[in-house]
């Protein structure tokens, strides 16, 4: 199988995504519920020390437990729903996370101990969402639409989450009950559209079932693109770790932060108003070379990171590896389902995001071991190599692919 070329949409800009399946549109509706309404994991750390009175240890205690739990998430219900189908454990993991949060509002005046257990509790059915939502998107598309179709459960996911700490933050203020209350609601609400308007059979395009002999393996080619993803990712995470870092020691905790935010907003604005046109400009090149192309403009944006003293160029900056960060995301997805054998399609989509999930676990670490014993220019730079040589690596997986 060549590297799959995308068809060429009719028109640019956001009638890219007319003429995709029912059910897609339908998804991409639920993931915008679903990360809008993310207010808990938004906010989990101010919760588990403002509200419930933790301490910083016991919060990263928890934290942590809660990462190893999402991921433990991500990958059975990739294996789950390779055997049982895909809307039913999605219809599961949603509505335990909803009615993990509606208890932790009741328990939160009585029992306020209970809430970061309920919330533990919670976080594996929430790691699975993703991966089968993907999984579900992959099915429904035939391989023509398949870039259109994630580009567009990529734009839902920036739009929730542009939305999202608004709202949050305007509840958390106010009252931690109706935080709980209304994320419970709104999982609840995507949950209701995804039973209703969606199939049971969802494999429109697959006719291979779970239960065939064939293809059991997961390709080794994919195996290769996960370790190249997962170091993507640990250069990708250094953007929520060492910039805040950074901007606090240019410009204090208090401007800095605020800057921060600003830059994270125009990271925001940037992926809801390009990725349209970025999905059409790469239609013809394929995934693996738009994804070197995605690599290019993350070392020219983490470059121009590494000399940066002025703010303006920070912006700048930002924009020009936001681009890199729209292909990546809508390009890796396509790819994965490009090659995955359907019996094993969310499992590969599961091992895509624990892939990621990895690469931003061991980021803080790795990048505070720089930081202790060199400069936030040095280690800019050092992400910038590593994001060179994984583009020269996705030419090379092409050239393979090719040959």
């Amino acid at each position: 199988m060549g590297n799959t070329r995308i068809t060429r949409p009719l028109v640019a800009g956001f009638s890219l995504y007319r003429g995709l399946e029912r059910n897609v549109y339908i998804l991409f509706i639920i993931r915008i519920i679903n990360r809008f309404g993310d207010f808990v994991q938004l906010l989990l750390v101010l919760i588990l020390t403002g509200k419930l009175g933790l301490s910083p240890a016991q919060a990263g205690f928890f934290v942590s437990f809660s990462v190893i739990a999402t991921m433990v998430g991500q990958f059975s219900s990739g294996y789950i729903a390779d055997r049982w189908g895909r809307k039913t454990p999605l219809v599961i993991c949603q509505a335990v996370v909803s009615l993990s949060y509606l208890a932790s509002a009741v328990m939160f005046g009585s029992f306020p101990h209970l809430v970061p257990y309920l919330i533990l509790l919670s976080s594996p059915f929430r790691g699975g969402t993703s991966p089968l939502t993907n999984t579900m998107v992959a099915d429904f598309s035939p391989s023509d639409q398949l870039s259109r179709s994630f580009s567009l459960l990529y734009l839902g996911t920036n739009i929730g989450v542009a939305l999202g700490p608004v709202a949050a933050s305007f509840l958390y203020a106010r009252s931690i009950v109706l935080l709980f209350v209304f994320s419970s609601f709104l999982i609840f609400l995507s949950t209701l559209l995804l039973l209703l308007g969606i199939p049971k059979s969802e494999t429109l395009y697959t006719k291979e079932t779970a239960n065939s002999n064939k293809k059991l393996q997961m390709p080794p080619i994919l195996i290769l693109f996960f370790i190249l993803f997962a170091l993507y990712g640990l250069a990708y995470a250094q953007n929520t770790f060492t910039l805040p870092l950074q901007f606090a020691s240019l410009y204090g905790e208090v401007i800095g932060s605020s800057r921060y935010a600003l830059l994270m907003t125009v990271n925001a604005v940037t992926v809801l108003l390009a990725t349209a046109f970025l999905t059409t400009w790469t239609h013809k090149l394929g995934q693996l070379p738009s994804m070197a192309i995605a690599m290019l403009f993350y070392v020219v944006g983490y470059g121009m990171y590494a000399g940066c003293t002025v703010f303006p160029l920070f912006l700048v900056a930002t924009c020009i590896w936001t681009f890199g960060e729209i292909l990546m995301a809508t390009n890796a997805n396509v790819f994965v389902n490009a090659y995955a054998p359907p019996s094993l399609r969310s499992r590969c989509n599961s091992s895509l995001t624990i892939a990621s999930s990895l690469g931003h676990s061991i980021a803080p670490t790795g990048g505070g071991l720089l930081l202790a014993v060199s400069g936030y220019g040095q280690l800019w730079g050092i992400s910038a190599g590593l994001c060179f040589l994984l583009g020269c690596g996705y030419i090379a997986l092409n050239k393979y692919l090719k040959s």
